[in-house]
């Protein structure tokens, strides 16, 4: 039997698609490409979320850095390699957030095949320290819409211990620069105990990991924590603004871990 030649015309699509798929990478050398991005992102995010449900064993700094580091070992990387890559995707946000979509769907996917997972709040009131955010960990900010406001509100089904401490933390990508008359994101913490609230708020001005503490009084039970992150920039030079990885740790009057905390020295 005889082989067909390929035309010529063909043969020099064919080879024009292969240098182009070969080339098309958006990831510099020595950049996680999209997809091995997308792969490590999933099992951080389920390191992450270990380390949420167990605050008992994943307390330690070095028990967190363990499972981070078998993280790193699977997809044969290091430390540097994986904080170099998150530098670089984060000049790159489009990109980004297209990976960490993908990698949110796919840690939901594999959630929902092993059943629906839902937070015990009852369970958590009385625990040392432990992550209640129970909302989305991402959120965009974006010019086009008509507010751009994210509601929390925690209320549960037993009142958190007397003079529990409260630390939410997010990351912030996006930002514009600032100016003397815009006041890019704020964020408020609001505690009710009995006939008392205690408030805190703070003003996000630049990019990077930021924490506000809510302390409540301690000889009071916490009934509600709620508050709201703001974006108020009307500038509609800027593209979007991507808030990334949220917590409210909640630390119990007089724990370990609290104490741990509060004798970190200031930043």
């Amino acid at each position: 039997m005889s082989k067909c030649p390929i035309p010529v015309p063909i043969l020099g699509m064919m080879l024009i698609i292969i240098a182009f798929s070969a080339s098309c990478s958006r990831t510099p050398k020595g950049i996680l490409s999209e997809e091995k991005m997308r792969q490590v992102l999933v099992d951080m995010q389920l390191a992450e979320a270990m380390i949420n449900s167990d605050q008992g064993k994943y307390g330690p700094m070095d028990e967190r850095m363990r499972l981070y580091q078998a993280v790193f070992d699977k997809y044969h990387l290091t430390k540097a390699e994986y904080d170099s890559s998150l530098i670089w995707y984060g000049k790159n946000l489009d990109i980004y957030m297209q990976i960490y979509e993908m990698a949110e769907a796919d840690v939901k996917q594999r959630i929902e095949a092993i059943g629906d997972v839902k937070p015990e709040v009852t369970s958590q009131s009385s625990a040392d320290s432990v992550d209640i955010w129970v909302y989305r960990k991402y959120y965009e900010l974006s010019p086009d819409a008509l507010v751009n406001t994210v509601l929390f509100d925690f209320q549960p089904d037993e009142p958190y211990s007397s003079g529990s401490i409260f630390l939410f933390g997010m990351n912030v990508w996006g930002l514009p620069l600032p100016s003397a008359t815009e006041t890019p994101i704020v964020v408020q913490l609001r505690a009710f105990q009995s006939d008392t609230i205690v408030s805190v708020k703070d003003t996000i001005r630049a990019d990077g990991y930021h924490e506000l503490m809510l302390r409540t009084i301690s000889t009071k039970k916490v009934v509600r924590v709620y508050g709201y992150i703001r974006s108020d920039i009307r500038d509609v030079r800027y593209h979007k603004i991507y808030l990334d990885q949220l917590l409210m740790m909640k630390f119990r009057y007089g724990s370990q871990a609290l104490e741990h905390l509060l004798a970190q020295p200031a930043e």
